[in-house]
């Protein structure tokens, strides 16, 4: 019995503080971060309603978690139909997803294509077989994804997380260290990395009890909507379904994983520059991360910068393509850092001399 216990306590530990990375920071002078005028807005997609044959989720119930979560923007994409652009509004947006003989593709506001699942190689239909073409954008994070990339690990921190309901009162607890991020990202970088990039839901409510106008989904946009956001950055504000379109279409954002913000902006001598948007050498990249967090700058998909420094400017020195990655922790021993999870993962500045 005392062996059983020790078994299920060491399970629990090992699934509750995974991963566990080592982690050398380099040394980076502190900067006070600089407010500029940038309009940001929250925008989330990739979301089923009552029109899919898969879900059970009301127009009413999106309004809702929408306020409750401060989203700006919100995309339906339901499946092979768009009777949601009978309840369309100002922030709400119809499209679809569906099935083409290259794969699984969404069209947001049933204009802008993006690949869906890239990362899913578990059925065919989802398994992108066609071109990464140009003007198209790359689902990165896909919450469905995550579950079937390894279903063995997931079914375990699932079990771990019931186990610990009563403490954490989430059943999705610690999701994103499920996400095998630097898997995903070669597979980016190898196949598309000119396309940028966008985070999708997938969000399909299973289960309504409602006796009013909110009631119990599960699971809920309101806890859905905390999941996955993409952060838009814009130098003008953004008031129609075309200029936010655009502004994915042009990658000026980062996906930012259980609201976990970042600010971040370039400058060079031509001004001020959003994701999405090239930088001149001898630019900067200005950052205010997470308290508790490590940052990590990419230059063409390797590592270049490793830091917890909160805030700090980055002078671009090489061309090519600059992205940015931020991770928290539980704890740390030392240089090892235990519970080493993302929380955002930036669209590329590109870099010319």
């Amino acid at each position: 019995m005392e062996l059983l216990l020790l078994l299920l306590f060491l399970y629990i530990l090992y699934f509750e503080f995974r991963p566990v990375r080592i982690v050398n920071l380099d040394k980076i002078s502190k900067k006070e971060f600089r407010e500029v005028n940038l309009y940001k807005y929250n925008v989330v997609a990739h979301v089923h309603t009552q029109f899919s044959f898969d879900s059970l989720g009301k127009p009413s119930d999106i309004k809702k978690a929408m306020e409750e979560n401060s989203i700006d923007f919100v995309f339906i994409t339901d499946h092979d139909n768009t009777d949601y652009r009978l309840f369309e509004n100002d922030r709400v947006f119809s499209g679809v997803e569906k099935n083409t003989p290259d794969g699984r593709l969404l069209l947001l506001g049933n204009t802008l294509p993006v690949i869906s699942h890239p990362h899913n190689f578990d059925f065919e239909h989802y398994r992108w077989k066609g071109d990464f073409k140009e003007g198209y954008l790359y689902e990165f994070i896909d919450i469905k994804d995550i579950v079937v990339w390894n279903k063995f690990i997931t079914g375990l921190a699932l079990v771990k997380n019931i186990i610990i309901y009563p403490l954490t009162r989430n059943i999705v607890h610690k999701w994103n260290s499920l996400i095998p991020i630097d898997k995903w990202r070669k597979l980016y970088w190898d196949r598309a990395k000119h396309l940028n990039i966008i985070g999708g839901l997938d969000l399909h409510v299973k289960v309504v009890y409602q006796e009013r106008t909110h009631g119990l989904l599960i699971p809920s946009y309101r806890a859905g909507f905390k999941w996955l956001i993409n952060k838009v950055y814009s130098k003008q504000p953004l008031r129609t379904k075309q200029e936010i379109l655009k502004a994915l279409e042009n990658g000026n954002l980062y996906l930012s994983i259980n609201q976990k913000f970042i600010d971040i902006y370039g400058e060079d001598k031509e001004g001020v520059k959003i994701l999405g948007e090239s930088l001149k050498l001898g630019g900067n990249i200005n950052i205010k991360s997470l308290k508790k967090g490590i940052t990590f700058i990419y230059h063409n998909c390797n590592p270049i910068v490793k830091t917890d420094t909160q805030e700090f400017s980055f002078k671009v020195d090489k061309e090519g393509d600059y992205h940015v990655e931020v991770y928290e922790y539980d704890f740390k021993i030392f240089n090892l850092y235990f519970g080493f999870r993302p929380v955002v993962i930036t669209n590329k500045f590109k870099v010319i001399d």
